[in-house]
Protein backbone atom coordinates (compact mmCIF):
# COMPACT_ATOMS: atom_id res chain seq x y z
CA UNK A 1 0.00 0.00 0.00
CA UNK A 2 1.34 3.10 -0.76
CA UNK A 3 1.43 6.45 1.02
CA UNK A 4 0.58 9.62 0.04
CA UNK A 5 3.17 12.15 -0.80
CA UNK A 6 1.18 14.63 1.42
CA UNK A 7 2.25 12.97 4.68
CA UNK A 8 5.99 13.99 3.99
CA UNK A 9 4.97 18.00 4.28
CA UNK A 10 6.65 18.78 1.14
CA UNK A 11 6.67 21.76 -0.53
CA UNK A 12 4.06 20.34 -3.56
CA UNK A 13 4.62 23.68 -5.63
CA UNK A 14 7.92 23.39 -5.88
CA UNK A 15 8.06 19.80 -7.78
CA UNK A 16 7.93 19.97 -10.77
CA UNK A 17 8.74 16.67 -13.06
CA UNK A 18 11.90 16.74 -15.24
CA UNK A 19 9.61 16.36 -18.05
CA UNK A 20 7.68 19.28 -17.75
CA UNK A 21 10.94 21.14 -17.48
CA UNK A 22 12.34 20.19 -20.39
CA UNK A 23 9.09 20.43 -22.04
CA UNK A 24 8.87 24.33 -21.25
CA UNK A 25 12.63 24.64 -21.93
CA UNK A 26 11.67 23.57 -25.65
CA UNK A 27 8.83 26.01 -25.72
CA UNK A 28 10.51 28.99 -23.91
CA UNK A 29 13.59 28.11 -26.71
CA UNK A 30 11.38 28.77 -29.57
CA UNK A 31 10.06 31.97 -28.39
CA UNK A 32 13.18 33.26 -26.79
CA UNK A 33 15.01 33.35 -30.76
CA UNK A 34 16.05 36.79 -31.25
CA UNK A 35 14.01 38.74 -33.77
CA UNK A 36 16.47 40.64 -35.93
CA UNK A 37 14.92 44.29 -35.95
CA UNK A 38 15.12 44.58 -39.68
CA UNK A 39 13.07 41.66 -40.34
CA UNK A 40 10.50 43.36 -38.09
CA UNK A 41 10.68 46.30 -41.01
CA UNK A 42 10.25 44.03 -44.08
CA UNK A 43 6.83 43.59 -43.97
CA UNK A 44 6.66 47.23 -45.10
CA UNK A 45 8.90 46.16 -48.57
CA UNK A 46 6.94 43.31 -49.71
CA UNK A 47 5.99 44.38 -53.37
CA UNK A 48 2.26 43.32 -54.81
CA UNK A 49 3.03 39.00 -55.05
CA UNK A 50 4.97 38.97 -51.54
CA UNK A 51 2.13 41.19 -49.69
CA UNK A 52 -0.81 38.72 -51.21
CA UNK A 53 0.92 35.66 -50.09
CA UNK A 54 2.05 37.54 -46.63
CA UNK A 55 -1.58 38.55 -45.94
CA UNK A 56 -3.03 35.11 -47.25
CA UNK A 57 -0.65 32.58 -44.85
CA UNK A 58 -1.49 35.16 -41.55
CA UNK A 59 -5.51 34.98 -42.09
CA UNK A 60 -4.92 30.98 -42.46
CA UNK A 61 -2.89 31.48 -39.16
CA UNK A 62 -5.33 33.33 -37.71
CA UNK A 63 -8.45 31.36 -38.71
CA UNK A 64 -9.85 28.49 -37.44
CA UNK A 65 -9.07 25.60 -39.88
CA UNK A 66 -5.47 25.13 -40.61
CA UNK A 67 -4.09 25.60 -44.52
CA UNK A 68 -1.61 24.33 -46.41
CA UNK A 69 0.93 26.43 -48.60
CA UNK A 70 3.54 25.88 -51.48
CA UNK A 71 5.38 29.12 -52.61
CA UNK A 72 7.00 29.20 -55.97
CA UNK A 73 9.45 30.82 -57.29
CA UNK A 74 13.10 30.93 -59.06
CA UNK A 75 16.22 32.15 -57.44
CA UNK A 76 16.32 35.63 -56.60
CA UNK A 77 12.62 35.91 -56.19
CA UNK A 78 12.20 37.09 -52.38
CA UNK A 79 11.05 33.98 -50.94
CA UNK A 80 13.29 34.40 -48.31
CA UNK A 81 12.39 37.46 -47.67
CA UNK A 82 9.17 36.24 -47.26
CA UNK A 83 9.49 33.90 -45.22
CA UNK A 84 11.76 36.08 -42.48
CA UNK A 85 8.19 38.45 -42.91
CA UNK A 86 6.42 35.70 -41.44
CA UNK A 87 8.52 34.82 -38.54
CA UNK A 88 9.17 38.21 -37.65
CA UNK A 89 5.59 38.69 -37.76
CA UNK A 90 4.37 36.15 -35.88
CA UNK A 91 7.10 35.82 -33.03
CA UNK A 92 6.86 39.71 -32.24
CA UNK A 93 3.63 38.84 -31.10
CA UNK A 94 4.67 35.73 -28.86
CA UNK A 95 3.14 33.26 -31.38
CA UNK A 96 5.36 30.07 -32.11
CA UNK A 97 6.69 29.95 -35.49
CA UNK A 98 8.68 26.80 -36.36
CA UNK A 99 11.05 27.30 -39.21
CA UNK A 100 13.35 24.43 -41.16
CA UNK A 101 15.11 23.72 -44.60
CA UNK A 102 16.26 21.08 -46.49
CA UNK A 103 19.72 22.20 -46.43
CA UNK A 104 21.93 23.24 -43.81
CA UNK A 105 22.80 26.22 -45.26
CA UNK A 106 19.06 27.39 -45.98
CA UNK A 107 18.76 26.88 -42.57
CA UNK A 108 21.12 29.06 -41.13
CA UNK A 109 19.39 31.88 -43.05
CA UNK A 110 16.63 31.96 -41.20
CA UNK A 111 16.43 33.25 -37.58
CA UNK A 112 16.13 30.07 -35.38
CA UNK A 113 16.42 27.75 -38.59
CA UNK A 114 17.41 24.25 -38.39
CA UNK A 115 17.13 21.18 -40.68
CA UNK A 116 13.88 18.82 -40.51
CA UNK A 117 15.52 16.13 -39.71
CA UNK A 118 16.95 17.53 -36.84
CA UNK A 119 13.55 19.22 -36.01
CA UNK A 120 10.86 16.50 -36.35
CA UNK A 121 14.05 13.67 -36.11
CA UNK A 122 12.94 12.33 -39.99
CA UNK A 123 14.63 9.07 -41.05
CA UNK A 124 17.00 9.25 -42.95
CA UNK A 125 17.01 6.02 -44.34
CA UNK A 126 13.65 5.40 -45.22
CA UNK A 127 14.05 1.41 -46.05
CA UNK A 128 14.45 1.26 -41.83
CA UNK A 129 12.00 3.00 -40.59
CA UNK A 130 9.35 4.97 -41.93
CA UNK A 131 8.05 7.52 -38.85
CA UNK A 132 9.52 10.10 -37.44
CA UNK A 133 10.99 9.15 -33.53
CA UNK A 134 9.22 11.61 -31.82
CA UNK A 135 7.18 10.58 -28.61
CA UNK A 136 3.43 11.84 -29.20
CA UNK A 137 4.12 13.23 -25.18
CA UNK A 138 7.26 14.84 -26.00
CA UNK A 139 8.84 18.30 -26.52
CA UNK A 140 8.91 18.85 -29.80
CA UNK A 141 5.50 17.17 -30.19
CA UNK A 142 4.22 20.02 -28.01
CA UNK A 143 5.59 21.90 -29.51
CA UNK A 144 4.28 21.42 -32.91
CA UNK A 145 0.46 21.40 -31.22
CA UNK A 146 1.16 24.78 -30.01
CA UNK A 147 2.59 26.54 -32.93
CA UNK A 148 0.80 28.87 -34.84
CA UNK A 149 3.12 27.99 -38.51
CA UNK A 150 5.52 25.95 -39.87
CA UNK A 151 7.58 26.69 -42.49
CA UNK A 152 10.02 24.31 -44.56
CA UNK A 153 12.08 26.42 -47.04
CA UNK A 154 14.01 24.33 -50.15
CA UNK A 155 10.99 21.41 -49.82
CA UNK A 156 11.59 21.15 -53.59
CA UNK A 157 14.84 19.48 -52.67
CA UNK A 158 13.09 17.17 -50.09
CA UNK A 159 11.96 13.54 -51.22
CA UNK A 160 7.91 12.98 -51.06
CA UNK A 161 8.74 10.17 -48.36
CA UNK A 162 10.09 12.90 -46.13
CA UNK A 163 7.30 14.88 -46.03
CA UNK A 164 4.91 12.11 -46.05
CA UNK A 165 6.24 10.73 -42.67
CA UNK A 166 6.13 14.65 -41.53
CA UNK A 167 2.31 14.46 -42.24
CA UNK A 168 1.57 11.61 -40.56
CA UNK A 169 3.78 12.89 -37.50
CA UNK A 170 1.49 16.08 -37.28
CA UNK A 171 -1.58 14.08 -37.99
CA UNK A 172 -0.87 11.65 -35.48
CA UNK A 173 0.37 14.57 -32.69
CA UNK A 174 -2.54 16.70 -33.84
CA UNK A 175 -5.22 13.98 -33.88
CA UNK A 176 -6.56 14.98 -36.95
CA UNK A 177 -7.30 13.73 -40.12
CA UNK A 178 -6.54 16.77 -41.74
CA UNK A 179 -3.56 17.30 -44.14
CA UNK A 180 -0.66 17.72 -42.09
CA UNK A 181 -3.40 17.76 -38.94
CA UNK A 182 -5.08 21.11 -39.51
CA UNK A 183 -1.63 22.55 -39.16
CA UNK A 184 -0.71 25.95 -41.03
CA UNK A 185 2.44 24.65 -43.03
CA UNK A 186 4.45 26.71 -45.56
CA UNK A 187 6.62 25.32 -47.84
CA UNK A 188 8.89 26.97 -50.17
CA UNK A 189 11.04 25.65 -52.99
CA UNK A 190 11.84 25.97 -56.63
CA UNK A 191 11.84 22.62 -58.70
CA UNK A 192 13.97 24.55 -61.39
CA UNK A 193 16.86 24.17 -59.33
CA UNK A 194 17.76 20.72 -57.56
CA UNK A 195 15.70 18.23 -56.83
CA UNK A 196 15.77 15.17 -54.06
CA UNK A 197 19.45 13.80 -54.33
CA UNK A 198 19.51 10.21 -54.97
CA UNK A 199 22.90 7.68 -55.38
CA UNK A 200 22.67 6.20 -58.53
CA UNK A 201 19.54 7.27 -59.55
CA UNK A 202 17.45 7.48 -62.73
CA UNK A 203 16.01 10.52 -63.87
CA UNK A 204 12.32 8.36 -63.75
CA UNK A 205 13.33 7.65 -59.83
CA UNK A 206 14.67 11.36 -59.02
CA UNK A 207 10.88 12.26 -60.86
CA UNK A 208 8.79 9.63 -58.61
CA UNK A 209 10.87 10.74 -55.09
CA UNK A 210 9.96 14.36 -56.00
CA UNK A 211 7.39 16.11 -54.09
CA UNK A 212 5.41 16.62 -57.25
CA UNK A 213 4.36 12.86 -57.30
CA UNK A 214 3.45 13.06 -53.63
CA UNK A 215 -0.56 12.94 -53.24
CA UNK A 216 -0.65 16.26 -50.55
CA UNK A 217 1.16 17.60 -53.31
CA UNK A 218 -2.70 18.39 -54.60
CA UNK A 219 -4.12 19.42 -50.93
CA UNK A 220 -1.59 22.78 -51.08
CA UNK A 221 -1.93 26.02 -51.53
CA UNK A 222 -0.05 27.06 -54.37
CA UNK A 223 1.68 30.72 -54.25
CA UNK A 224 3.91 32.01 -56.85
CA UNK A 225 6.42 34.62 -57.06
CA UNK A 226 7.48 35.89 -60.24
CA UNK A 227 9.16 39.12 -59.69
CA UNK A 228 12.61 38.52 -59.59
CA UNK A 229 14.02 41.20 -56.95
CA UNK A 230 17.79 40.21 -57.12
CA UNK A 231 18.13 40.31 -61.34
CA UNK A 232 15.46 43.33 -61.15
CA UNK A 233 17.99 45.51 -63.25
CA UNK A 234 18.59 42.92 -65.70
CA UNK A 235 15.23 41.61 -66.79
CA UNK A 236 16.51 39.99 -70.16
CA UNK A 237 18.73 37.67 -67.53
CA UNK A 238 15.93 36.93 -65.15
CA UNK A 239 13.51 35.97 -68.46
CA UNK A 240 16.62 33.61 -69.73
CA UNK A 241 16.80 32.32 -66.42
CA UNK A 242 13.02 31.26 -66.27
CA UNK A 243 13.12 29.65 -69.91
CA UNK A 244 16.15 27.22 -68.63
CA UNK A 245 14.21 26.10 -65.44
CA UNK A 246 10.99 25.57 -66.96
CA UNK A 247 12.69 23.60 -70.22
CA UNK A 248 11.28 26.65 -72.80
CA UNK A 249 14.85 27.74 -74.03
CA UNK A 250 15.82 26.46 -77.52
CA UNK A 251 18.38 22.99 -77.47
CA UNK A 252 20.21 21.30 -79.85
CA UNK A 253 20.22 17.86 -81.18
CA UNK A 254 22.12 17.03 -78.27
CA UNK A 255 19.70 18.39 -75.69
CA UNK A 256 22.56 21.36 -75.22
CA UNK A 257 21.68 25.16 -74.29
CA UNK A 258 23.50 27.59 -75.99
CA UNK A 259 24.14 30.22 -73.88
CA UNK A 260 24.01 33.92 -74.95
CA UNK A 261 27.26 35.55 -76.20
CA UNK A 262 26.93 38.07 -73.71
CA UNK A 263 27.34 35.41 -70.96
CA UNK A 264 30.65 33.66 -72.72
CA UNK A 265 33.96 34.40 -72.13
CA UNK A 266 35.84 32.60 -75.03
CA UNK A 267 38.19 29.77 -74.35
CA UNK A 268 41.70 30.34 -75.99
CA UNK A 269 43.94 28.66 -73.16
CA UNK A 270 43.68 29.15 -69.63
CA UNK A 271 45.78 31.92 -68.70
CA UNK A 272 44.47 34.61 -71.77
CA UNK A 273 40.28 33.54 -70.36
CA UNK A 274 41.17 33.48 -67.13
CA UNK A 275 42.58 37.41 -67.84
CA UNK A 276 39.46 38.37 -69.51
CA UNK A 277 37.86 36.68 -67.01
CA UNK A 278 38.95 38.68 -63.91
CA UNK A 279 39.12 41.80 -66.32
CA UNK A 280 35.64 41.49 -67.42
CA UNK A 281 34.75 41.59 -63.39
CA UNK A 282 37.00 43.37 -61.48
CA UNK A 283 38.33 46.17 -63.84
CA UNK A 284 39.84 48.93 -62.00
CA UNK A 285 41.30 46.73 -59.10
CA UNK A 286 42.98 50.11 -58.03
CA UNK A 287 40.00 51.57 -57.21
CA UNK A 288 38.52 48.63 -55.49
CA UNK A 289 41.62 49.03 -53.25
CA UNK A 290 40.34 52.41 -52.28
CA UNK A 291 36.90 51.59 -52.16
CA UNK A 292 36.02 48.04 -50.71
CA UNK A 293 32.46 48.76 -51.11
CA UNK A 294 32.33 48.70 -54.70
CA UNK A 295 33.69 45.02 -54.53
CA UNK A 296 30.44 44.08 -52.63
CA UNK A 297 28.39 42.81 -55.84
CA UNK A 298 31.45 41.36 -57.79
CA UNK A 299 32.06 37.65 -57.41
CA UNK A 300 33.50 34.77 -59.37
CA UNK A 301 32.08 31.95 -58.34
CA UNK A 302 34.12 28.20 -58.88
CA UNK A 303 33.20 24.58 -58.50
CA UNK A 304 36.24 23.87 -56.67
CA UNK A 305 37.90 25.67 -53.88
CA UNK A 306 41.19 25.13 -55.26
CA UNK A 307 40.30 27.54 -58.05
CA UNK A 308 38.75 29.98 -55.76
CA UNK A 309 41.85 29.99 -54.15
CA UNK A 310 43.98 29.99 -57.35
CA UNK A 311 41.97 32.94 -58.07
CA UNK A 312 42.91 35.16 -55.38
CA UNK A 313 46.29 34.39 -55.14
CA UNK A 314 46.46 36.18 -59.31
CA UNK A 315 44.26 38.94 -58.09
CA UNK A 316 45.85 39.79 -54.71
CA UNK A 317 49.52 40.04 -56.69
CA UNK A 318 47.64 42.25 -58.97
CA UNK A 319 46.45 45.14 -56.38
CA UNK A 320 48.31 47.66 -56.09
CA UNK A 321 50.77 47.86 -53.38
CA UNK A 322 53.86 45.89 -51.19
CA UNK A 323 52.87 42.02 -51.17
CA UNK A 324 53.40 40.29 -47.52
CA UNK A 325 53.79 37.09 -47.10
CA UNK A 326 52.95 34.68 -44.03
CA UNK A 327 53.58 31.18 -43.31
CA UNK A 328 52.17 29.31 -41.32
CA UNK A 329 53.77 27.10 -38.28
CA UNK A 330 52.14 23.47 -38.21
CA UNK A 331 53.75 21.18 -35.65
CA UNK A 332 52.73 17.42 -34.84
CA UNK A 333 51.65 16.26 -31.11
CA UNK A 334 55.05 14.19 -31.16
CA UNK A 335 57.63 16.16 -32.30
CA UNK A 336 59.19 12.82 -33.50
CA UNK A 337 56.80 13.03 -36.34
CA UNK A 338 57.50 16.23 -37.42
CA UNK A 339 59.75 15.73 -39.84
CA UNK A 340 57.24 12.88 -41.82
CA UNK A 341 54.22 15.63 -41.51
CA UNK A 342 55.23 18.56 -41.94
CA UNK A 343 54.56 18.70 -45.49
CA UNK A 344 51.21 17.04 -45.20
CA UNK A 345 49.95 19.22 -42.28
CA UNK A 346 51.07 22.32 -44.63
CA UNK A 347 48.53 21.01 -47.62
CA UNK A 348 45.38 20.91 -45.58
CA UNK A 349 43.49 24.24 -45.37
CA UNK A 350 40.92 23.36 -42.90
CA UNK A 351 37.86 25.83 -42.71
CA UNK A 352 38.17 28.85 -40.33
CA UNK A 353 41.74 28.79 -40.44
CA UNK A 354 44.17 30.87 -42.88
CA UNK A 355 45.91 29.15 -45.60
CA UNK A 356 49.42 27.59 -44.94
CA UNK A 357 50.87 30.65 -47.58
CA UNK A 358 48.79 33.67 -46.67
CA UNK A 359 49.03 37.20 -49.27
CA UNK A 360 48.41 40.19 -47.93
CA UNK A 361 48.88 43.84 -48.96
CA UNK A 362 48.42 46.52 -47.30
CA UNK A 363 45.97 49.38 -48.69
CA UNK A 364 48.38 52.00 -50.81
CA UNK A 365 46.20 55.32 -50.09
CA UNK A 366 48.51 57.70 -52.13
CA UNK A 367 46.74 55.75 -55.68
Amino acid sequence: MGTSIAAYQLPLDDLVSVDHVHLTKEIEAEKNIDIPPEDLLMSLRLNAQQKYAYDTILQACFASQGHSFFIDGPGGIGKTFLYRSLLATLRSQGYIAIAVATSGIAASILPGGRTEHSRFKIPLDFSKNRTCQLSKQGSVARLLSESKLILWDEASMAKRETIEAFDDLLRDVMESELPFGGKVVVFGGDFRQTLPVIKQATKEILLQSCFLNSPLWYKLHKLKLTENMRAILDPQFSEFLLRVGEGRELVDFNGEITLPRDLVIPYYDKEESLNRLLQSIFPDLTLYSLDPYRMINRCILTPKNSSVDELNDILIKRFPGELHTFISSDKTVDQRHQGDYEDFLNSQNPKGLPPHRLMLKEIDRSY
